[in-house]
């Protein structure tokens, strides 16, 4: 038999506590500049500790460069 929690919500978080967050390649690769990051918006949001109802959304941003003669070189920052 298979009980369930009913105090759980299972039901998927609503379109409107989608958050996209756009990050520098640098940024997303170390750990207290995303911290640091995250923190911030975790304040914006209401809470500095809960991320709970929001889905946020890390895109890393990522360029390239293409010379000439069709070389590509990523762009780093």
């Amino acid at each position: 038999m298979v009980r369930t929690n009913t105090a759980v919500n299972v039901s998927p978080v609503s379109a409107g506590n989608v958050v996209r967050v756009s990050i520098p390649a640098d940024v997303h690769n170390d750990l207290s500049k995303f911290l640091k990051v995250q923190k911030d918006i975790l304040g914006k949001l209401g809470c500095l500790a809960c991320c709970s109802g929001w889905d946020i959304r890390f895109n890393v941003q990522r360029q390239f460069l293409v010379d000439n003669k069709a070389v590509v070189q990523e762009v780093l920052r």
